[in-house]
Formats: structure tokens, C-alpha cells, sequence
């Protein structure tokens, strides 16, 4: 379904539709990974881009890509694909996605799947800027210092007549304080003029820049919307995409900061995408968020702490040096601390794991203590097993739990102990073997 977007000022009732350009080899990144897919704060880069298109309320998305590929299918899901084999330039790349649009009456957004910060409010604004008149709407920003972005020409109206490129514009004498943005909006109504773009004699290209001296030439309204920077930022290397990282965790952390959370040195603490953080949370140095965790209120986390896949309840406390991944949930109150890793286990309120060991595959009832050492033998060699340990338990240091078993209510079980059966409720339970000592 596509979404009418109402340009009140201009009563004007319009479909829109995004073709975002991810076709890119991205040979300069040496990897195996497409460039749009590669991760900034966890998210493919285009994703984010798709993201905005969907906070701006575009429902209606092509996805230009370099292959058939399984890699873009997660992420293009619902939306139309066209591929571009051969890397002819943006001109190109548009025409191929305008055949699925001969039957489209609106506008058409142009946004590029390497350009993770572009935001829903500046696509809103390019398309807001749409009158009865406007074929084109360009983007572009100020930059004075030297640089190799395009430049947007002017008449001496104000209005943009074209794009060149930078040498260009160095061989002309041209000056221009506006670089291209890239993103632009065209009217379904020019969209047929894209087959005026000429090959570049140089590049064998062909440069969706050169449309706006086309509509020019035919006296078509062309509009500009000045952007910032940042949000065309785009990624060729992986230089790049280490500024881009970095841009994006300084703007996950001030808004968790803003929203009540405590990151002792902001700096030095990674957090994903979808990371939640509840009131009053303290996040000492050096701890990593990976995907899909969500941490209540009154949580502390203390340094070299590393997060996947969990949920962390109100009041746990957790590090430092620890590990807590794989489906977790750490119930209100627990202690996990240093030198601990959990795996897909469920730990009840009050809870204590203070040193060195390893709790996967368990249930953990409420008040338990689990001693240094404890380790939980969930896997066989063929498949995973389960550790289940009742409430007020207390599981002596340097034990092995060896699963599947059940342990109950009000258990003690000895330290240096290996455990491979059930144990009732109110047991003492002991399975080491003698001590016995003999003289020289």
C-alpha cells in the first residue's frame, strides 16, 4: 500500500516512493560483507537508511543491489529489489528501478544505502517542499575548507541550475559554498527524462547529478533544501566506517545520559542500537551492549562487563568481568560477579554468582548462592541439557553440576563435589570422593 502524503500548504495529495542505491561493490572495504550491510551500533547501514524512510512514513521502498544475494533478503524483506550486475553509475541505478514505476504518480525519493544519519525529518522536509510546480528537490550543505564533494551552481536567482564535480569546477573557476547531498526527490511526471543522461566519457558512467542541468535546460522548477553533513556522511573503507561507529555511539550514550542512565566514562562504553535502559542504571568503564538487551531501573554494571540477548532485572548488579548471553534473564536483586559467564539461563531474584564459573542452560530459584568454580555440564557432546536448582539452595565452590538434573528447595550441596543425580528437597548432598592419606 502506498502512503499519500499530504502536503497541506499546497493541498496536494501525492504517493511516495524511496529507490534506495546499495548497488556499490565496495571494493575499498575488502570484504566479503556488501557495504551496506556491513554493522554501525549493530544495524546494517541500510537499515538504518530504510528506517528513516519508515519514520518519514514511506512504506514504499526499492532496493537497487549489486547481486541476488540471501545477505539483502532479511533486510529488504517487503520491499522490491532490482539489481544492478554491472556498476554503471547512480543515473543508471535509477533508471533500472524507475521500470517499476511506469505506472507510478508522485514522487520519487533518492536516498543511498551507505548513509546510515540521514534522518526522517530531512526526507519530510525534501518532500514538504513539493509544490504544483516542482520537478526536482536537491539537497546540499555548506563547506567552505577545500574538499571533493560536488558543487551545486547557482543562478542568479538562488536557483540550482547544476552539479558538478569538484575538478570540474576547479578547471571552470567555479565557486560554490554548497556541496552536493545526494538525496534528491523527483515528480513521476520528469521521470522519463532520466534517459537524457549521457555516459561520462571518462568513467563510462552514468551520473544521476546530470539530471538537474537537464530539467534546467527544459525551465523545470528545481528546489533546494539545505541538509547537514553528517547525514550524507558516506562509507567506503573501513577508516570510514570507524567514524561513522564512533559518530553513532557518541549519540546512543548522550541519549541514554539524557534518559537517567550514569556511564561513568562515556567513552569507553558500546552500546547497540536497540540497547533499553531503565532510571538510575550506572555503567562503569569499558562495558559492551551487543544486540537485544534491555536493562531495568537501579541496574549496575561494572567494568570489562560484555551483554548479549538478555534481560537484566531491577537492582542486579553484574561484573566485573562478566559475561551474560543467549536468552538470560537475571532476576531483581541478583549478584552476578567477576569472571562469570551465563548462558541462556534464568535467574531468579536474589540470586548470587560472585566468582569464576559457568551457569548455562539453568533455573535458578530465588535466594540460591552458587559457589565459586560451580560449573554446569550442560552439553553431552550431542545436544544441550538442563540445570534446574530450587529456591535457598547453596552450591558449594568447585562443584560440577552435571546436567540434565534436578536439584530442589533448601539444598546444600558440598564444595569439590560432582553432581550427576537429583537431589530432594532439605538435602545435604555430597559427591566427592575419600580423602585418604598415607605415610612415606
Amino acid at each position: 500500500m502506498l502512503y499519500i502524503y499530504n502536503v497541506k500548504r499546497y493541498n496536494i495529495f501525492m504517493e511516495i516512493c524511496s529507490i534506495i542505491l546499495s548497488a556499490g561493490k565496495g571494493s575499498r572495504m575488502f570484504s566479503d560483507t556488501p557495504k551496506p550491510l556491513h554493522l554501525i551500533s549493530g544495524k546494517p547501514m541500510l537499515k538504518w537508511v530504510i528506517d528513516a524512510n519508515k519514520s518519514a512514513n514511506i512504506n514504499k521502498c526499492i532496493i537497487v543491489i549489486p547481486e541476488e544475494s540471501k545477505a539483502f533478503e532479511g533486510i529488504s524483506n517487503g520491499f522490491d529489489t532490482v539489481v544492478q550486475k554491472i556498476p554503471k553509475g547512480t543515473g543508471d541505478a535509477v533508471k533500472k528501478a524507475s521500470v517499476l514505476l511506469k505506472k507510478f504518480t508522485g514522487i520519487i525519493l533518492v536516498c543511498f544505502g551507505d548513509t546510515p544519519f540521514l534522518t526522517s525529518q530531512t526526507l519530510k522536509k525534501v518532500i514538504k517542499s513539493f509544490n504544483s510546480e516542482t520537478k526536482l528537490v536537491i539537497t546540499g550543505f555548506k563547506k567552505n575548507e577545500k574538499n571533493n564533494y560536488g558543487k551545486i551552481i547557482f543562478s542568479t536567482k538562488d536557483e540550482p541550475i547544476e552539479i558538478i564535480e569538484q575538478k570540474d569546477a576547479e578547471e571552470r573557476n567555479i565557486h560554490s559554498e554548497f556541496c552536493n547531498g545526494g538525496v534528491m526527490a523527483i515528480h513521476s511526471s520528469v521521470l522519463n527524462q532520466l534517459n537524457k543522461i549521457q555516459e561520462n566519457l571518462i568513467s563510462r558512467e552514468f551520473y544521476l547529478t546530470d539530471f538537474v542541468k537537464i530539467l534546467n535546460q527544459e525551465k523545470k522548477k528545481i528546489t533546494f533544501i539545505e541538509i547537514k553533513e553528517e547525514e550524507i556522511l558516506g562509507i567506503n573503507n573501513q577508516v570510514d566506517l570507524s567514524v561513522a561507529e564512533k559518530i553513532s555511539q557518541k549519540h546512543l550514550r548522550r541519549n541514554a545520559m539524557l534518559k537517567g542512565v550514569k556511564l561513568i566514562d562515556p567513552e569507553t562504553v558500546f552500546i547497540n542500537y536497540d540497547t533499553k535502559f531503565g532510571r538510575d542504571v550506572v555503567v562503569h568503564p569499558n562495558v559492551v551492549f551487543s544486540q537485544n538487551v534491555i536493562v531495568e531501573s537501579l541496574v549496575q554494571i561494572k567494568s570489562f562487563s560484555h551483554l548479549e540477548e538478555c534481560k537484566i532485572k531491577s537492582g542486579a548488579s553484574i561484573g566485573p568481568f562478566a559475561r551474560i548471553r543467549g536468552d538470560s534473564i537475571l532476576g531483581n536483586n541478583s549478584k552476578v560477579g567477576n569472571f562469570v559467564e551465563i548462558k541462556k539461563s534464568n535467574l531468579s531474584e536474589n540470586v548470587k554468582i560472585n566468582h569464576l564459573s559457568y551457569v548455562g542452560d539453568s533455573e535458578i530459584g530465588s535466594s540460591t548462592n552458587i559457589g565459586a568454580g560451580t560449573i554446569t555440564c550442560n552439553y553431552d557432546g550431542k545436544s544441550k541439557n538442563k540445570t534446574k536448582i530450587g529456591k535457598n539452595s547453596f552450591v558449594g565452590s568447585n562443584s560440577t553440576i552435571i546436567a540434565p538434573i534436578k536439584i530442589g528447595e533448601n539444598v546444600t550441596m558440598g564444595a569439590g563435589s560432582t553432581f550427576n543425580k537429583d537431589i530432594p528437597n532439605n538435602t545435604l548432598a555430597i559427591g566427592r570422593a575419600y580423602q585418604i592419606n598415607k605415610k612415606k
